[in-house]
């Protein structure tokens, strides 16, 4: 444990181990922050850190690897970025998912397969929100970014890269309701709390770039032709937006629910 603060800002990503996540890792790291990266898979973690050593050697990236929807585990990796930085700037609620399966029927969704989406993308949520908040507080100064969809809003047609879209779009739904109200109980804090509700986007690496990838060049076509920009976003794109909702200037930006999305919404 160290008793000096950190001069670099401190960022918490979430889903750190591929795709979005670790492209926000890549942008925050070029802007100056120092990165815990959390996750599940330990070796894409590993291979983050790497990259960023590379890319960034003067930023310090940590790797946690954990079940975030796991409080006691969550609690642990809080209390250990608290003591190696003294500090949490930004946390960046990258983490869940859908589900590989393809689930379009109410009929044809388990009741784990349910609790798996909700518990991955608002319960994870919740969790590093409530451990990161009491750091937070304590230097009047926080930036929460969770991530939402537009599938919050449903979705007609083919599934594309989701799997269990109606536990999809409800997990989204309730991240959207948490950030707002989140937002609203720590207006006086000093700590924003906005969502990034992206459209199709195809990073670098992952899942997402593997299922869409995977998909016929008709489906593909079909699903270009249903953004009014006519293609997926990128995660540079996204990785922007959080640049922005993250840094100092956004201040009086808090309960927004962000489209990155081709004008999609």
């Amino acid at each position: 444990m160290t008793d000096a603060i950190s001069d670099r800002p401190v960022a918490v990503i979430t889903g750190a181990a591929h795709g979005l996540g670790a492209q926000i890792a890549e942008r925050l790291s070029a802007d100056g922050f120092s990165v815990a990266l959390l996750d599940v898979q330990e070796e894409g973690l590993a291979a983050v850190a790497e990259r960023l050593s590379h890319l960034h050697p003067e930023a310090e990236a940590r790797t946690h690897a954990l079940d975030l929807s796991d409080e006691a585990r969550v609690a642990e990796v809080f209390t250990e970025i608290e003591a190696r930085w003294r500090r949490v700037d930004a946390l960046v609620n990258t983490a869940g998912g859908s589900g590989t399966v393809p689930v379009r029927d109410i009929e044809e969704l388990s009741l784990d397969a349910w609790t798996t989406v909700l518990r991955n993308n608002i319960t994870s949520a919740f969790l590093c929100a409530r451990h990161a908040v009491p750091i937070m507080r304590r230097r009047n100064f926080g930036r929460i970014v969770n991530f939402s969809s537009g599938i919050s809003q449903g979705i007609a047609g083919p599934t594309g890269t989701v799997g269990a879209r109606l536990a999809y779009a409800t997990s989204k739904g309730a991240v959207n309701s948490f950030t707002k109200q989140l937002a609203k109980d720590l207006a006086l804090s000093g700590i924003t709390v906005n969502a990034l509700s992206p459209g199709l986007i195809v990073p670098q690496e992952g899942r997402i770039r593997t299922m869409f990838s995977s998909l016929s060049s008709e489906s593909q076509a079909a699903i270009r032709d249903s953004i009014p920009m006519g293609r997926p976003g990128t995660g540079e794109e996204v990785a922007a937006a959080v640049a922005y909702l993250v840094s100092p200037q956004a201040g009086f930006t808090s309960g927004a629910i962000l489209s990155v999305d081709g004008a999609a919404a």
